[in-house]
């Protein structure tokens, strides 16, 4: 057999709200910190690693300002994840509205974050400029974020992006000279590896892509999303475990917190249940291992 398979998740839109909750679909519901500090001890226990976004002015707060003890008490557990086995992306400023770091409020334009990484007039300096900013307010929150995870999905993303993360990498504003990046969804093919997309030296950033659909009822917390079949069934067939079947280097998969939280989630059984069939049927052909740690692995080959 091959060498075994690391595998990985990134988990989506952390914050102390969520949307999509039965009967509450259009409002924003509060999501206590005993929810992610539940969720991060069951990595802990069963011996999991993966990636969490950390979006430090999430549904219109600024958690390093906390509006009430809610947005307090989630920030307050939000800098405990380097107590878990868990990688904090930032997956920037709000995943909303551009922010102003000059006035620490949203900026007064219309433009949002998900469009901005898409457009290629962004200068390099732009881009590195609100990366920094962003990971500054992380280190106020106590958080050190060891990449990024992109609000959507870019494709034709701006290169600058790319050039920018490399810049901070080089300028050790990450803790690791190999910077991982979520940007992309790829189910259907069966093998993965990191991409470098940007080098100089030791230095790297790495296109880590989720090689299954997020079917953990996912940001629409649906049960029509929701599915541990979809990642391996009873029998050890389906979308993840074709990946671990195919050896490949890596696996990753990805979870949204409106659909797994195990709050107001609904897909925080389906999520335990896909972990005891992982385990039970491929525990032996995998290892658990945070994106920042494969990419790292990964670039240490590269460099040689």
């Amino acid at each position: 057999m091959a060498d075994k398979t690391l595998v990985s998740f990134f988990l989506d839109d952390v914050g102390p709200y969520a949307t999509g909750v039965p009967g509450r679909e259009k409002e924003l519901v509060p999501v206590d910190a005993a929810a992610l500090t539940e969720f991060m001890e069951f990595l802990k226990d069963r011996g999991l690693a993966g990636a969490v976004s950390v979006i430090p002015g999430w549904a219109d707060s600024l958690l390093t300002r906390p509006k009430n003890d809610h947005e307090r008490k989630f920030a307050e557990a939000l800098a405990t994840i380097k107590d878990y086995p868990i990688d904090p992306h930032m997956e920037i400023m709000t995943h909303g509205t551009l922010f102003d770091f000059s006035k620490m409020a949203p900026a007064d334009d219309d433009r949002n974050e998900m469009d901005w990484l898409d457009d290629h007039s962004v200068s390099l300096d732009e881009c590195r400029d609100y990366f920094l900013g962003t990971i500054k307010v992380g280190r106020e929150l106590g958080v050190c974020y060891t990449g990024m995870t992109t609000p959507g999905t870019h494709p034709q993303m701006n290169p600058n992006v790319w050039e920018s993360l490399l810049d901070l990498a080089e300028a050790g504003e990450f803790p690791s000279e190999a910077v991982p990046a979520f940007v992309t969804i790829e189910e259907g093919p069966n093998t993965f590896e990191p991409r470098a997309k940007v080098t100089r030296d030791q230095f790297a950033v790495y296109d880590m892509p989720s090689g299954v659909w997020d079917h953990i009822a996912s940001w629409r917390n649906s049960p029509d999303w929701n599915s541990s079949d979809h990642y391996l069934d009873a029998d050890g067939n389906g979308h993840l475990a074709a990946i671990i079947k195919a050896e490949s280097p890596v696996a990753i998969f990805h979870m949204h917190w409106q659909g797994l939280n195990p709050q107001t989630g609904l897909g925080w059984k389906t999520f335990v249940e896909m972990i005891d069939r992982l385990m039970s049927i491929y525990g032996d052909r995998i290892i658990w291992a945070k994106p920042s740690e494969i990419a790292a692995n990964f670039n240490r080959k590269r460099v040689g």
